[in-house]
């Protein structure tokens, strides 16, 4: 089974995370996991000219890195083989269209613990994945 973890540095992505090893029990057969993380792009179109894009990709790298750091070392800590894979767009895209390019039978993120009506105002990724994704989507706190 082929399963995407949507991380985003946060505390709960990690308990999502941590939550997922100890449960991969759940699963028949062997297990594929991959950590994803999308940076947004940056709002400045020009940024890239501005500061060069050296400098642009490393800002991306850094934070990327940054924010798979914590799931990385827990996933390796317990000697569970993982990929990495980072994006740079709107995540909720990116999620879903990684999914389903990469033939994944699960995508597992968590929640920020939004009212379902801070949701319709603001929505949410885990929102939007939920709504625009065709692969199983299984939410953890």
């Amino acid at each position: 089974m082929k399963i995407l973890i949507a991380v985003d540095g946060s505390a709960q992505a990690l308990a999502t995370v941590d939550a997922l090893r100890k449960r991969l029990g759940w699963f028949r057969g062997p297990v594929e996991l991959t950590l994803f993380y999308s940076h947004p792009p940056l709002p400045y179109r020009h940024a890239a000219a501005w500061a060069g894009k050296e400098a642009i990709h490393s800002y991306y790298e850094e934070e990327s890195d940054e924010a798979l750091a914590a799931a990385r070392t827990l996933l390796d800590d317990h000697a569970i083989p993982h990929a990495d894979e980072k994006r740079i767009g709107e995540p909720a895209h990116e999620i879903v269209a990684f999914a389903v390019s990469g033939g994944y039978d699960l995508i597992v993120m968590g929640t920020h613990g939004h009212t379902a009506l801070a949701n319709l105002v603001m929505g949410s990724v885990a929102t939007k994945v939920l709504a625009g994704s065709k692969v199983p989507v299984l939410f953890m706190k």
